[in-house]
């Protein structure tokens, strides 16, 4: 009987749309798909590291089911449920599409989203109740410091509250977060998400499962200030990810011509995911009920693609699927 491919999952950031890669995680974890892949680990930057860590600290603690449940909690929670909260959002949406730029410092006002996102991180992902050696998938998650420009890896080993606010500290909403002696900024400025920090891992994993948030193409120019703005913004996002996954087919074609390179690195397949709703930029910041359920519901229904051939953008040899 052929054994379960040895996984890492890569959680891309991007706001609110990481309801997407929790939708897909849930279902990932789910009976229909949870013993057909065998997790190595989990990797994420701002949304995309929250969904990683939750879902972390759920199968360090209960398996499978605790972290569907944390996942399926924090984005039921997180949502702009009651009535004042869908008015806030609805307003703070309205003004973010304004053909007018507001230059504000979040250091010119009481902090906002910071303390809601640590009170619900505080609920979800409850570190302290975390097994003595937290032993089981590994977690890299990305940040980035504000002061010298460096990209910061956090490992579940030591995580700490601040740690995944700091990688979810996307400026000017956020003011920078101090932790592990510096200030940290969202991690879509280093990495986006961490990949070859997964790789690095022992026993190495054979397969690299990828949640992409920002999609890849678009089919007409964009000709609007909105447009030009939210394409942009996608593949600024993707420059990172696309550069880490360049790195790997290189890796892989150099495994075939160099015996070091074939010792230290496993020949790796990539397979994506991608979030292909056609949504603005703007969007990465609302937590409207139906918007968060339809990226849920969408990201369960596209999981099962990572068990098709089409799901797959990078081979052994190195080539591009």
């Amino acid at each position: 009987m052929t054994q379960p491919p040895l996984v890492a999952i890569a959680c891309q950031g991007g706001g609110s749309h990481a309801a997407f890669t929790a939708g897909a995680l849930h279902a990932l974890f789910g009976p229909h798909h949870a013993e057909r892949f065998t997790l190595r680990g989990l990797s994420g930057t701002s949304g995309g590291a929250v969904c990683a860590a939750l879902a972390w600290a759920g199968l360090l603690t209960g398996g499978f089911a605790d972290a569907r449940r944390r996942l399926e909690a924090f984005w039921t929670h997180v949502a702009a449920s009651d009535p004042i909260e869908r008015v806030v959002n609805d307003w703070s949406l309205a003004f973010a599409r304004l053909p007018v730029t507001a230059q504000l410092s979040p250091y010119a006002y009481c902090a906002l989203a910071e303390p809601r996102l640590r009170e619900l991180l505080g609920a979800y992902l409850r570190l302290d109740a975390l097994p003595a050696g937290r032993a089981g998938p590994a977690l890299r998650i990305a940040a980035a410091n504000v002061l010298t420009g460096e990209a910061g890896i956090f490992g579940g080993e030591d995580l700490t509250l601040d740690d995944v606010v700091a990688s979810a500290a996307v400026p000017p909403i956020f003011r920078a977060v101090r932790t592990r002696g510096g200030l940290w900024w969202d991690g879509m400025f280093s990495q986006n998400p961490p990949l070859r920090d997964l790789l690095d891992l022992d026993p190495k994993p054979r397969e690299l499962w990828v949640i992409r948030l920002n999609p890849r193409r678009r089919a007409e120019e964009p000709m609007t200030v909105a447009e030009i703005d939210d394409r942009r913004n996608e593949m600024a996002g993707n420059v990172p990810l696309d550069q880490e996954l360049d790195m790997i087919r290189r890796f892989n074609r150099l495994r075939l011509t160099s015996p070091d390179v074939a010792d230290r690195y496993a020949a790796i397949t990539v397979r994506e995911i991608e979030l292909d709703l056609h949504l603005d930029y703007q969007s990465k910041l609302d937590r409207s009920p139906a918007l968060l359920e339809t990226l849920r519901a969408h990201g369960a229904r596209r999981a099962a693609h990572f068990f098709e051939d089409r799901s797959i953008t990078v081979l052994p040899d190195g080539r591009a699927a």
